[in-house]
């Protein structure tokens, strides 16, 4: 079995999944930074946009888990266009070339923010896109490319619309988008398992106050074990604006 490629790996996402990642496959990380490897982890120190460096990081590999990008959701559409979509373009150019059967995406819940009203409670997966911000909007396009990925090649494409993952739960708006680092790497994991063809799921945990719909993420194999409940006693309000998904709760 060749490895499954984590790109991004050292970053905030990459250092919750990958030990669970670690028990069932060989990892390479492919990071623009170095970091602290796991034990038999192989490492590729490298900008995966200059020419070449994808290629090099995808070789022989059994999957890739793309989870580079900037998630600032403040930040400029050309910021988040070279970051996240001609980025992700070039890793998906470098899989099909390597001919690597699945690709794990990482998206977000921001790409359908504008749902994030009472009156559209349960979000359903399937609906059309609302991105709230730059940063949602690049991970429609990121998914869009997934999707044409999966139907020129054949191979398993899968989009994880993950929630709040690897933020502290001290403000009560997150309560319902919390993905654990628990179940964040049983999701991936999940994701891996796909057969061919694209989909797209929702990533939270199993929150009492979730209002996005995982069933089927679940369908995947996710069992979520965690509940943000436990901490509902110490969340606070909102500190600061964040974008359009939480109109109504970013009044400090």
């Amino acid at each position: 079995m060749g490895p499954v490629v984590v790109t991004g790996g050292f970053g905030r996402v990459g250092k919750l999944v990958r030990p669970a990642l670690a028990r069932e496959y060989p990892l390479r990380v492919a990071d623009r930074s170095a970091g602290e490897a796991l034990p038999g982890e192989e490492v590729l120190v490298g900008d995966l946009a200059r020419p070449g460096v994808a290629e090099e990081a995808l070789a022989g590999a059994s999957g890739v888990v793309h989870l580079a990008a900037d998630p600032r959701t403040s930040a400029s559409w050309e910021e988040v266009y070279h970051a996240n979509v001609a980025l992700t373009r070039r890793v998906l150019e470098a899989a099909a070339a390597q001919g690597v059967p699945r690709v794990v995406l990482a998206s977000t819940v921001h790409t359908m923010g504008e749902y994030n009203r009472p009156e559209y409670h349960p979000v359903d997966p399937s609906w059309e896109p609302r991105p709230c911000c730059s940063y949602g909007l690049s991970k429609v396009v990121v998914e869009a490319l997934g999707r044409l990925h999966a139907d020129l090649t054949g191979t398993s494409v899968v989009c994880l619309r993950l929630g709040a993952t690897g933020y502290s739960m001290d403000e009560a708006r997150y309560l319902g988008v919390w993905l654990s680092d628990r179940d964040a790497g049983s999701l991936v994991l999940a994701a891996l398992s796909a057969g061919p063809g694209w989909s797209a799921h929702f990533g939270m945990s199993a929150n009492t106050r979730r209002h996005w719909d995982i069933s089927s993420a679940r369908k995947l194999g996710y069992e979520p074990r965690d509940d943000s409940e436990s901490y509902a006693a110490t969340a606070g309000p909102p500190t600061a604006p964040i974008c359009r998904m939480f109109v109504g709760e970013d009044a400090p």
